[in-house]
């Protein structure tokens, strides 16, 4: 009997011991932490460079003022070609330049002189029209009859005329056209000439046959390979133009030695149509010195020629 009593108590003890059922359900622990995860921080995007526009360039620049300076170099307008070609003599005479009178010996001058052997050929300034080609014998394209001998006259555009005296051959036809560079005539010494040389006018204007219309040719072809050009201008109260000498004196690259010195003389009565009062051409490139006694003294100016390119030279006399 005690046997059986001490059984029924190990079963029991037994089955206090035994492993939950599938089907018990689990208590799981409560979390009451709140899980926090680290936030990431996006790195900036690179920004781009500020791309900043120049303005736009509207306005024109100012051009040289030769009144504002002591001088200004510009391309001038050299638009036609030296009438004579190398090996010839293309250089301008001085000693009876462009609206002179070579110190009142002769009468004013409305051109220049290509000193040149009788029969060099003689080539058009430009391209255009001949619109005469002849003796002025019947037509006078200055106040006096058979005065240019056998001339040619070429209509360029603008109103621009070229002419060519005292030939000695017309190899042309009026009413055709040439180019620049082709051969037109010969030099002589027809008409009023003395010696043989060529006579070469510009002139501007409606009527070519209008004997006050030159300009001077030496602002208006174009400089010798290497040399460039000056004008000068004097602004006074006088009506009306007198010869006033000016020497122009060139000097060493670098040093106040005179290399040449240039006797020229500033237009005479007629010519207060032009622009300016006085030029030369065919000037190597570097340093000069303007000198004049003008009405109140000595004036000087000091400027540079470049090569292919004008000097305007402007002195206030007023």
């Amino acid at each position: 009997m005690k046997r059986v009593f001490y059984l029924l108590i190990a079963i029991l003890v037994a089955s206090c011991n035994l492993p939950a059922s599938e089907n018990t359900p689990v208590s799981l622990p409560t979390i009451t932490e709140t899980l926090v995860l680290p936030t990431e921080t996006a790195s900036p995007l690179p920004t781009a460079p500020e791309i900043v526009i120049p303005p736009t360039l509207t306005s024109t620049p100012i051009p040289c003022d030769p009144l504002a300076t002591d001088y200004c170099i510009g391309s001038g307008h050299f638009l036609f070609q030296r009438p004579i070609h190398l090996p010839d003599n293309e250089t301008i005479d001085l000693t009876y330049a462009y609206a002179s009178t070579s110190n009142g010996k002769r009468d004013p001058h409305h051109g220049v002189e290509y000193q040149n052997p009788f029969g060099t050929s003689v080539f058009a300034a430009g391209d255009g029209i001949v619109v005469f080609a002849g003796e002025d014998k019947t037509i006078k394209f200055s106040p006096w009859t058979n005065f240019y001998g056998n001339v040619i006259i070429i209509q360029h555009g603008s109103e621009m005329y070229t002419l060519y005296a005292h030939l000695s051959e017309i190899l042309v036809q009026a009413g055709v056209e040439v180019k620049a560079g082709a051969e037109i005539g010969k030099v002589g010494q027809t008409g009023g000439a003395t010696g043989s040389h060529l006579h070469f006018e510009v002139r501007k204007g409606g009527d070519y046959t209008e004997y006050f219309s030159t300009e001077n040719p030496e602002l208006w072809t174009i400089p010798p390979r290497g040399t460039g050009a000056i004008s000068i201008t004097l602004l006074t109260n006088e009506t009306r133009n007198y010869e006033l000498p000016i020497v122009v004196t060139r000097f060493a690259e670098g040093s106040d030695d005179i290399l040449f010195t240039y006797y020229i003389t500033t237009y005479t009565k007629g010519f207060e149509h032009n622009t300016e009062d006085a030029s030369l051409s065919a000037l190597p490139p570097g340093r000069y010195k303007v000198a004049f006694t003008g009405p109140t003294g000595l004036k000087e100016r000091t400027v540079f020629v470049e090569e292919g390119n004008l000097t305007e030279i402007v002195f206030d006399l007023r």
